[in-house]
């Protein structure tokens, strides 16, 4: 286990500006001489850089930005009823309900004093005597400065779009002064940053995973360039790539055969992705960890090495920040080690989107949580469980909050998929480049899969053009990175936000629709017991039996979600639910097949109105009518989005998939008032009311 990089400590342990954060940020910023004296050596300069760290650290960024504010995709979601779906909080963000509420302005103050506080180590830094004399160390201290920039302001336009742009420090009152800056320029500003101090970085074998290091600078080059490639929402409310032209939104970079070139069309920065992911596999080219597990048990308890899956991830310790484990992963009810109950689930689509064989399977969706700590339930279908991350796994217990979990930033796959996405987008096509680095991606998937080569080589050598490319590329991303919460603005820059939550939504109803026996008819669900079912190898529930404490679930084709059993069949008819009271009980005896609900969840089939508890009658032949009600967790979660159009559950939503996704924060109220009529949310704010 490597020794974790503790932000906090080393600011409280000698940054001797004050004694205070927040004090500190209150402050006029240095001068250039005050602050080449305080990053004049390597020491110091550290201590300053690891306060721009810090702010990973806060709540503003563990529970917010990074985790929370990144559901309601096709993957991780935040189900919500109703009566949550108008709320002015976190809930109302789950639901894309994008109203202003006072975590807003505590993450973007939060963003904007990171950003500042970068300003003042870049300006400083250069500034300083060992830094032009060319100290290694000191470069490397501005390339984190410049990275940690560069991310803040990744995170900014993910979060609000166009924002105030600075690259020098500012005093408080000036720092949200400044009016919006298209988001391309800033992109555009970042990347040649980033690509001007990449050669003065240092690798991670020599500065490790938990400090930006070369790898990850090289890595997020190709990252940024494809958002900068990509769509965005425009400050008219549509979404659109940058057509924009002039210096602002030109970069100088080095092509892949190591001459000089520009890019300033949108189209041209897919040709900067792939000239610096190729850059980084060919100087620092390594093995994808063959056990895809590893990589977050070695989050949990320390660190992951150099040269392996992770190129950068935060560093967190016990009580410092870190809330993974606790407001995201699995569940655990109360424990020894603590307790934490995810506000992310997985979708039930993606779960059974996985083949059988695929080992990210159940090191991804967990379809339990942990009560106690030898004990476990079963979760029904809107509670599959990001599985990567779990704080009954700590070696060294704790009950905090902060629990000290790794959090992952940038994988080396991340690289390798965004290099095989852009040979597609360059070349209208995949290339042979393309398919290997998938292969690579999908070969540790199914290291050890019967079916390797079909899921390997025969589906990779069918991906014959640039739409199935795309696609495959879409999918793989899903399946590799499920949980990591880098899905939303995917889905973003890919235009494919809205089409993706829709076949979410009508892939949960159509299921249910089939195995509830339910027939669309004047726009009502009306069950007829003649209404053919369509085996589709989907569990309407999951069976399993509770051994030793552990959940062990009936599994078809190795997968539990996969098998369709007949409830009128022996002995699944004669299956009991297991709910957490019984557990508590010492003495309790759990023998027998068990149920957990899943596809029948999404749909309940009455034979009264829930809202009236009035029987619906009838019918012809004297049987009681009954009709099927839409869970309101799916007419609600992305109710942003579905507002409108999806009311009772049994509409046609395919209309929604031209729909622009609300999805862009507005800006504080307090900051535009404090601008002085320089900021507003005119224009965003035709989504944003």
């Amino acid at each position: 286990m490597k020794k974790k990089f503790i932000y906090i400590a080393t600011l409280i342990c000698g940054l001797f500006l004050t004694s205070s954060c927040d004090d500190m940020l209150d402050t006029e910023s240095l001068s250039t001489d005050d602050l080449s004296y305080v990053c004049s050596n390597p020491t110091d300069a550290r201590k300053m850089v690891s306060h721009v760290y810090s702010y990973f650290c806060e709540d503003t960024y563990t529970s917010r930005m990074g985790t929370n504010w990144m559901q309601n995709t096709d993957i991780e979601v935040g189900f919500i009823n109703k009566a949550q779906r108008e709320n002015t909080d976190r809930r109302g963000v789950w639901g894309l309900n994008m109203k202003y509420f006072s975590d807003i302005l505590n993450c973007w103050d939060n963003t904007y004093k990171a950003i500042d506080f970068a300003n003042q180590c870049i300006k400083g830094i250069e500034a300083s005597e060992r830094y032009t004399e060319g100290d290694k160390d000191m470069k490397q201290l501005l390339g984190e400065a410049y990275c940690l920039r560069a991310y803040w302001y990744w995170i900014l336009c993910n979060f609000w779009g166009d924002v105030p742009f600075a690259t020098t420090p500012s005093t408080k009152d000036e720092m949200h002064n400044d009016p919006r800056t298209d988001k391309n320029i800033i992109y555009t500003h970042c990347i040649q940053d980033l690509i001007n101090i990449e050669e003065d970085m240092q690798w991670s074998n020599e500065i490790g995973v938990e400090y930006m290091n070369r790898e990850f600078a090289l890595g997020f080059i190709a990252k940024l360039a494809m958002f900068r490639a990509g769509y965005s929402m425009q400050a008219d409310g549509t979404m659109a790539r940058c057509t924009e032209s002039g210096e602002e939104y030109t970069v100088t970079y080095t092509d892949e055969n190591g001459n000089e070139a520009t890019a300033s069309s949108a189209d041209d920065y897919y040709k900067v992705a792939k000239a610096y992911a190729l850059k980084l596999i060919k100087l620092k080219d390594r093995a994808l960890n063959p056990d895809f597990k590893e990589i977050f048990d070695n989050q949990i308890n320390g660190c992951n090495p150099a040269n392996g899956d992770v190129l950068f991830e935060l560093g967190y310790v016990t009580n410092s920040g870190g809330d993974i484990g606790w407001c995201h992963g699995l569940s655990v009810v109360n424990s020894s080690k603590g307790s934490g109950t995810t506000y992310t689930n997985l979708t039930p689509s993606y779960a059974c989107s996985f083949a059988p064989t695929d080992q990210r399977l159940s090191a991804t969706c967990a379809n339990y949580r942990w009560l106690y700590d030898n004990k476990q339930n079963a979760v029904d279908g809107f509670s599959v469980q990001p599985a990567k991350w779990c704080r009954l796994d700590l070696v060294t217990a704790t009950e905090s909050k902060g629990t000290g979990i790794n959090w992952p930033i940038l994988r080396y796959a991340d690289v390798l998929l965004l290099l095989a996405e852009a040979e597609n987008e360059i070349n209208n096509a995949p290339t042979q480049t393309a398919k290997d680095m998938l292969k690579r991606v999908r070969e540790r998937a199914f290291a050890n899969a019967s079916d390797k080569t079909a899921q390997v080589d025969n589906y990779i050598n069918a991906l014959t053009d640039h739409d199935a490319f795309k696609q495959a590329i879409i999918n793989e991303r899903a399946w590799e990175f499920g949980g990591e919460n880098i899905r939303k603005f995917d889905l973003i820059r890919w235009n494919y936000y809205s089409d993706a939550i829709v076949n979410t939504i009508e892939w949960m109803r159509d299921i249910a629709i089939n195995y509830q026996q339910l027939k669309l008819e004047g726009g009502e669900l009306i069950y007829d017991k003649n209404q053919p079912v369509e085996v589709k190898n989907i569990a309407s529930r999951l069976y399993f039996k509770y051994q030793e404490g552990k959940v062990v679930f009936e599994a078809g084709n190795n997968n539990l979600y996969t098998t369709y059993y007949d409830r009128s069949e022996s002995p699944y008819k004669e299956a009991e639910s297991l709910k957490d009271d019984d557990i508590k009980d010492a003495g309790a005896t759990y023998e027998g097949l068990k149920y957990v609900s899943f596809v029948d969840g999404f749909i309940s089939v009455s034979e009264k109105d829930p809202e009236t508890n009035q029987a619906y009658g009838k019918d012809e032949a004297g049987d009681p009518i009954k009709k099927g009600v839409v869970n309101e967790k799916i007419t609600s979660s992305w109710y942003g989005l579905t507002a409108g159009v999806l009311v009772t559950g049994a509409e046609d939503i395919s209309s929604l998939r031209t729909k622009v996704t609300p999805y862009v924060f507005p800006i504080p109220s307090d900051r535009i008032m404090s601008s002085g009529g320089v900021l507003s949310n005119d224009g965003y704010a035709i989504r944003n009311k």
